[in-house]
């Protein structure tokens, strides 16, 4: 038995862990069996989610956010909040009570199990990740699961701001689940109304550049503990691609090229679309309007990472 006056620490987190077994249960063996096993390969202590369980009565201020045919999403209070250790070096497991988080439901979720599981394998284990799950949890009334994210912002740009080409969406949502390091790049698609004061800058045969403010700004951490916030009203250059609607494969060949740290020289902060012309455009933090030294200085910034 262990007792609950007992501080948590780096030393005997699992042995907790695997005693608390018995005091939860999802009702599906394969779910259990499942966070069991994640809970008890926890190594680096301060950083590894403790993927849980969570009652969905531990939930206040449910507020639904977003919604499209395969998920809603609610905005809460998650009570307990999640487990972790703030720091390497010393202190002990706390929980971060009355935790803000966001809700994914998963429609019709409960038909297929491992469906399930292979959706919550996407996600990150770190707590320096963009995408941070902290738990599973079940509707009670729909029997809809649903995932226990840290933020509300990205998961309503997946239902309210995609891009309408499945390659797209994936790859964006693929990129942005892969963020492990507060200096990431979270590439985004970025709805062109989003954009004021554009100006062309520079011309010629395959591309068009421009100048703009765009309004939202890029998602950025200033250190790992901060939240994310937007750096609204950004400066930005818009690189309309000519014809690039013509091959996906080739555009997000093409957008593979650019860093993913923000300390690069060129940052590529998303993808958006001409509504008029249709062509892709890449929204950085810089370009000079000319083809052949954007793309030096894109191998420089590559090189340096």
């Amino acid at each position: 038995m262990f007792s609950q006056n007992i501080p948590l620490t780096g030393k005997n987190i699992l042995r907790y862990l695997k005693t608390n077994f018995t005091n939860w249960t999802s009702g599906n063996k394969k779910i259990d069996d499942f966070i069991q096993k994640g809970q008890l390969e926890i190594k680096n202590y301060y950083d590894d989610i403790v993927l849980e369980w969570i009652p969905y009565n531990q939930f206040n201020e449910i507020k639904e956010t977003g919604k499209n045919s395969l998920i809603t999403v609610y905005s809460a209070k998650w009570k307990d909040g999640p487990l972790y250790k703030k720091y390497n070096w010393s202190g002990n497991y706390t929980r971060d009570s009355n935790k803000k988080v966001a809700l994914k439901c998963l429609h019709n979720s409960q038909e297929s199990i491992d469906s399930l599981i292979n959706e919550i394998k996407k996600y990150p284990t770190k707590y320096q990740a963009f995408q941070v799950l902290y738990g599973i949890s079940q509707n009670p009334d729909t029997g809809d699961y649903i995932l226990v994210q840290n933020s509300s912002i990205n998961l309503e740009n997946q239902i309210s701001e995609n891009s309408g080409n499945e390659k797209i969406d994936n790859f964006t949502q693929e990129r942005q689940l892969e963020i492990s390091n507060y200096d990431d790049v979270i590439l985004e698609w970025i709805p062109y109304n989003k954009f004021n004061e554009i100006k062309e800058t520079g011309k010629n045969d395959l591309i068009t550049v421009y100048s703009a403010i765009w309004k939202d700004g890029p998602l950025h951490k200033k250190n790992k503990w901060d939240d994310y916030t937007r750096d609204s009203n950004k400066e930005v250059a818009l690189k309309c691609l000519q014809k690039s609607q013509e091959s996906i494969d080739s555009l997000i060949n093409e957008i593979i090229k650019y860093p993913t740290k923000y300390q690069a020289f060129q940052v590529l902060y998303g993808i958006s679309q001409n509504p008029v012309t249709g062509d892709y455009i890449l929204v950085l933090m810089w370009t000079s309007g000319n083809e052949k030294i954007d793309d030096k200085c894109c191998h420089v910034a590559q090189n340096n990472q």
